[in-house]
């Protein structure tokens, strides 16, 4: 009985160090993790981030696209191709052989419109010959369809080529946020002035004298397609709608609520106001 009660007590003895080795261990490996976790992060304070880098951010945030609606990824695409510097070697090459190889240069699908073509007597094998490295291929393809009544542009997704009178008729709606310029009818009708004087920036439409408003006298002349009020009946500053001649031209009119400008013009007059507008800002950026 003796040597059985030894046993038993050795045997609790036994286990009783076990389970307490088992806890320093646990204890350790507890103790050896939360040092690990301390050191990969240290401290409790929140991260802060530079403020050079807060306002980039803020900045990029800020930054609105120049008209809407914006262009689509193969739009974008394609206005980069045209951008890229480019060469080219032909002698009296085939007009159509010239666009296939730009094409197939720059990764693009370049559509010649040929019933177009048809209806103003140019042919697919009109000879073309040029020798230029390093310019735009937008200013390449100038080069080559200006001496034939050709030019480009880039419609529902694809960089077209067609004749001049042809896309002297396509016209694009854009919508030009200019809050940035003012809110007031002065800024709107000293930029639509702006825009409308410049031939380059396409043809418009002429305003014809016309009053919504029965007994209101109009203000100063506007660039034809709105007129300011001055008349205690309505707002300061109320403007004044402008019906127009009915032929194909451009129009230009003001939506104040979203201080922007919605235009419809040809391609080409798009990219032309485009470029006036970055220029505006750039100059007053200076200040």
């Amino acid at each position: 009985m003796k040597i059985k009660y030894l046993n038993r007590k050795n045997t609790i003895v036994a286990v009783c160090v076990l389970t307490a080795g088992w806890l320093v261990m646990a204890v350790n490996a507890e103790d050896k993790k939360s040092k690990k976790k301390q050191e990969a992060q240290p401290g409790i304070s929140p991260v802060v981030v530079p403020a050079a880098k807060l306002g980039a951010k803020q900045s990029a945030r800020e930054t609105k696209p120049i008209f809407y609606p914006e262009l689509t990824k193969s739009e974008l695409k394609i206005q980069q191709a045209l951008n890229t510097e480019t060469e080219c070697d032909f002698s009296e090459s085939p007009l159509s052989d010239v666009v296939a190889f730009l094409a197939d240069r720059h990764g693009i699908t370049l559509l010649l419109l040929e019933n177009k073509m048809k209806e103003e007597g140019i042919s697919l094998d009109e000879p073309v010959s040029l020798s230029v490295k390093g310019i735009a291929l937008k200013n390449v393809l100038e080069l080559i369809l200006e001496p034939i009544d050709m030019t480009y542009l880039v419609d529902r997704e694809v960089l077209k080529i067609t004749t001049r009178i042809d896309a002297s008729e396509i016209y694009q709606t854009r919508v030009y946020p200019v809050g940035d310029f003012g809110n007031t009818p002065e800024v709107y009708l000293e930029l639509g002035s702006t825009i409308t004087k410049h031939l380059s920036l396409g043809f418009w439409y002429e305003g014809i004298h016309y009053n919504p408003f029965p007994g209101i006298q109009g203000g100063a002349e506007g660039s034809g397609f709105f007129q300011v009020i001055s008349n205690s009946n309505f707002p300061e500053g109320c403007l004044r709608p402008r019906r127009y001649e009915e032929r194909d031209a451009g129009t230009i009119s003001l939506v104040r609520l979203s201080e922007s400008l919605v235009i419809s013009q040809t391609y080409h007059a798009h990219n032309e106001i485009v470029e006036l507008l970055t220029q505006l800002r750039r100059i007053r950026a200076l200040d």
